[in-house]
């Protein structure tokens, strides 16, 4: 396979992963209406368990899920249960569009926390791109007061749990192996969840289930779709092709709920995403 082929084939796999993504957030946005956040969580982690299992055992197999870093993979599991239920929260109560838009703040806490967890240097470059993308959060927000709401505080939470995460993997890069590192988030979230189920369970019924297992298996295939597209091409191509998911969740903002972000979310969204990219960008 030619260089060219093997780049087409990498922006082909993350365009897709990002449509599978969107695929979360518009079934998770749907389920909002008659479920709790707990609940969601933890149906939406069983049902994306087999295909973490599945992408486990193609990757390193079965045998490497014995992995004697149990504080890592119990720390990147709270994590990733505050990831999800600071966001599923959020969906609940904000437009999608604007849920997504502010969550693109994440690459921009990366590079924020890259100086004292990792201790990288914070260029010129990055701080601009930092000041661009917090403008961008204070566009799309339009605080009436020096306090955020809390669905808004939920996705910023969100997002500092995501960075986090990312910085963990990071850490364990070439330690673990991806399966691995995505198996053992899944756990934690799902038996937090259960437990705050316990007296507010709510039966599904066979639409709703529909709706879990789209969620679940589009998680568990977004992840894979990812790592696939990053070993046929390069990061600094393929990387901008994520925010493709706002095509998918712009679309089913207007078609299923009547959403019309107004300019200005649009503005500062773009500005958000503009600011990341250049935070990002200068740490190459």
């Amino acid at each position: 396979m030619s260089a060219e082929q093997r780049t087409l084939l990498g922006v082909s796999l993350m365009s897709l992963a990002m449509l599978t993504a969107a695929g979360i957030d518009i079934s998770v946005k749907a389920l909002t209406g008659g479920f709790d956040t707990p609940q969601i969580v933890l149906l939406r982690s069983l049902f994306a368990l087999p295909i973490v299992l599945c992408i486990c055992h193609y990757q390193s197999g079965i045998r490497s899920l014995a992995t004697p870093r149990w504080g890592w993979q119990i720390y990147r599991g709270l994590l990733t249960a505050g990831a999800n239920f600071g966001f599923f929260y959020a969906l609940a109560h904000v437009p999608i569009v604007t849920a997504l838009l502010l969550s693109y703040i994440g690459p921009v806490l990366i590079v924020l926390l890259s100086r004292p967890l990792l201790n990288e240097r914070v260029g010129l470059h990055q701080w601009l791109g930092i000041g661009v993308a917090f403008a961008g959060v204070v566009l799309v927000l339009r605080p009436t007061s020096l306090s955020l709401p809390p669905p808004a505080l939920a996705i910023l939470g969100s997002a500092l749990c995501w960075a986090l995460l990312s910085i963990s993997n990071r850490r364990l890069a070439g330690v673990e192996p991806p399966g691995v590192l995505a198996f053992y988030t899944i756990p934690v979230s799902a038996l937090l969840a259960g437990l705050l189920t316990v007296g507010h369970w709510v039966p599904p019924q066979g639409g709703d289930w529909v709706l879990f297992a789209t969620a679940g298996i589009c998680g568990g295939t977004a992840h894979l779709l990812v790592a696939m597209a990053y070993r046929h091409a390069n990061a600094a191509v393929i990387a901008p092709f994520e925010y493709t998911a706002l095509i998918w969740i712009s679309l089913a903002g207007y078609l299923f709920w009547s959403e019309r972000p107004e300019p200005l979310t649009w503005l500062g969204g773009a500005a958000v995403i503009f600011g990341g990219w250049l935070a990002m960008r200068s740490r190459e």
